[in-house]
């Protein structure tokens, strides 16, 4: 019986890279071998999932979404919570409307919370009332918030000590792509339950990225986030490049999507200028918070960014400009204002965009525009 531990120690240390999948399948075997905890062995297959109840506090745009994709898969979600009760409107007598965190952490075996900012996901964890006072042995946490790592880190201790567990998982890719269960998750926390998370998680989202322990799946996402910022910048002004050198506005889309200087915010952010519209699902504030996250960790490790620090500045003067609830993908507008010349474009109007996750690329499937397809048949399979 010694050897046994020995054996899982030995195994979880080649847990990463290519010996990551070698090493889930082992542990499965080790855990029903030797009798792991029923929350381990169970959580391991996604059938047992679908048997465990589920709460989601934060109704928003991502849970709002949260909510009907884990229902349309079948996954149990038995709670809701959130402090705006005009969010219960859609959902009233289907789940169980919950008065408090604390509440739902006591009926439910996962907790799902997708809040806007650090100091939001704090009020909900500390009190009385709040998620720590209601954890015990074996209950998991997945947050979907994208908030400060350094707190993460520290909740993550205080839930352990409980005896529950803590994953924080950051999305990535917009709304449509959550809606149609799309996008990329970053996963972080001890690997043994991120392992037996994994088939809820693919079964909602493209692409699911194991980062290591808690704190490190924010720090990919709040870069990422800042890396948006210095497309959209850029992009503003070489489209206004090419429409005050006299060049059409799709002719140029296609022209750079088609070439190197493509990216994933060139081919969604680009038809919402030319729309106008700016991506209205995602907040200036928001953007601007993950920015200052994003300084926060390049402060800390001693690390310039004055591009991405540039990027930070026209955020924050588009942010005064334009207000908090003003759309991500506004700023190059002061550009457009500045030279009174808007960058929309006919053709637009019906524009959406879906992702296929390509050798984990996210690659943009345009929809509602004429454009021509060399892999219809490839495409209508994806579509299905």
């Amino acid at each position: 019986m010694r050897a046994v531990p020995a054996f899982k120690a030995v195994v979880s240390t080649q847990s990463t890279g290519v010996y990551s999948k070698m090493y889930s399948r082992l542990r499965m075997v080790w855990q029903r071998s030797v009798g792991a905890p029923l929350h381990l062995r169970g959580m391991s297959l996604s059938s047992c999932l679908k048997s465990k109840k589920i709460g989601i506090i934060g109704l928003g745009q991502v849970g709002n979404a949260l909510v009907k994709n884990l229902s349309k898969e079948g996954y149990a979600v038995s709670a809701i919570f959130d402090l705006d009760k005009s969010k219960y409107d859609e959902f009233q007598g289907v789940f169980s409307i919950k008065t408090s965190p604390k509440d739902m952490v006591e009926e439910v075996d996962i907790i799902f919370t997708a809040l806007p900012m650090p100091p939001d996901v704090k009020h909900v964890f500390e009190g009385v009332n709040g998620l720590l006072a209601g954890f015990s042995d074996g209950k998991v946490w997945i947050d979907h918030s994208t908030t400060d790592y350094e707190q993460t880190e520290e909740m993550a201790s205080l839930v352990a000590d409980k005896g529950g567990r803590l994953l924080e998982a950051p999305i990535t890719g917009g709304l449509e792509a959550l809606k149609k269960g799309q996008m990329t998750v970053f996963l972080a926390g001890d690997q043994d339950v991120a392992d037996d998370m994994r088939p809820m998680l693919e079964s909602l989202y493209n692409n699911v990225i194991y980062t290591g322990k808690a704190g490190t799946a924010l720090i990919p996402k709040v870069l990422s986030n800042m890396l948006t910022c210095v497309h959209n910048l850029a992009m503003g002004e070489a489209f206004m490049i090419a429409k005050r050198a006299g060049l059409d506005m799709r002719t140029t889309f296609d022209c750079i999507r088609g070439s190197s200087g493509n990216s994933f915010v060139f081919e969604t952010a680009g038809p919402m200028l030319m729309q106008g519209t700016y991506d209205p699902s995602f907040s200036l504030a928001l953007q601007c918070k993950d920015n200052r996250l994003g300084y926060q960790i390049a402060t800390k490790h001693k690390v310039p960014i004055e591009i991405l620090g540039h990027a930070m500045q026209a955020y924050n003067k588009a942010l005064y400009k334009y207000g908090d609830d003003a759309p991500c993908y506004i700023a190059p507008k002061m550009l457009e204002e500045a030279l009174q010349t808007d960058l929309r474009s006919d053709g637009f109007e019906n524009w959406s965009y879906s992702i296929q996750n390509v050798d984990g690329s996210a690659v943009i499937r345009h929809h509602g525009i004429e454009i021509e397809r060399s892999d219809k048949n490839e495409l209508a399979k994806f579509e299905e």
